[in-house]
């Protein structure tokens, strides 16, 4: 006989043991209990004492003879009935719980990460993104850094259809960060360089230090995604989708000019 499968029921090891006994031999006294049992005589009275408040065994007085009998089986049967009735009422509660969770103060997470590895690890949860990936202070360094990983990230996202808005400086205009899909670029002035790249997407910050040793900083807060959003939409509308002109340009449509006003003369 499997004592433990009786556990189930609530009942403990010595309790089954004795439990079985009397199912056994029908009405006994404790000595009888114990020796058939296995159980000692001092234990047998706190099994039986807990089995009859659990109500698997009564007690008789039969010539003057305290005996004890074993209630029917059936009664494990109630008790699991009474279990699965208290879990479905359980169950009935995880709906309000998760709100509970839900609407708890979000928890906030900041991961740093070194080197290579790290920065594949960063670029990796990117993948899981979404929503549109925000790029700004970009330069292209990943290109450099992650030479053949990033172009197996850049097919993968697209694979996925993340979009990405990126504001990068003009000076890498001419790169093949043009031609990247899904994506749309608007430039800053080449004199605004920067060695750090900040990617917002979701309810998360990634910070990249493009250092000898790269350093990145992944921060999960929606208020601080959101105050970061808010600043990469302030620097999308500023640069518009105007050409970023340069001073060459500039000075070379100004003699232009001043040499059609000369031949006019």
């Amino acid at each position: 006989m499997r004592y433990q499968e009786l556990e189930h029921v609530g009942l403990s090891p010595n309790e089954s043991k004795c439990y079985i006994a009397l199912l056994d031999t029908g009405s006994a006294s404790a000595n009888e209990i114990s020796r058939k049992s296995g159980v000692h005589r001092v234990a047998v009275y706190d099994a039986l004492r807990g089995l009859r408040e659990k109500g698997f065994v009564s007690q008789i007085l039969k010539a003057n003879k305290l005996l004890f009998e074993a209630s029917s089986p059936r009664k494990i049967n109630d008790i699991l009935e009474e279990k699965k009735r208290t879990l479905e009422e359980t169950r009935k509660l995880i709906p309000e719980l998760l709100l509970k969770y839900s609407s708890a103060k979000e928890k906030q997470e900041v991961h740093n990460y070194k080197g290579v590895a790290g920065l594949k690890t960063v670029f990796q949860n990117m993948l899981t993104s979404t929503t549109d990936i925000l790029d700004f202070g970009a330069e292209f360094k990943i290109k450099e850094v992650l030479k053949y990983y990033y172009k197996q990230w850049d097919d993968e996202r697209v694979k996925k259809r993340i979009s990405m808005r990126i504001v990068a400086n003009a000076k890498i205009k001419s790169t093949e960060v043009s031609t990247l899909q899904l994506t749309k670029i608007r430039y800053v002035p080449e004199e605004f360089t920067s060695n750090v790249s900040t990617y917002i997407y979701e309810n998360k910050v990634v910070i990249v230090m493009w250092v000898e040793e790269p350093i990145a900083v992944l921060i999960e807060h929606s208020m601080i995604a959101q105050s970061y959003k808010n600043y990469f939409e302030y620097l999308w509308k500023s640069t518009g989708e105007k050409k970023v002109i340069s001073r060459t340009i500039l000075e070379k449509n100004w003699t232009n000019k001043e040499d059609d006003r000369w031949n006019t003369l």
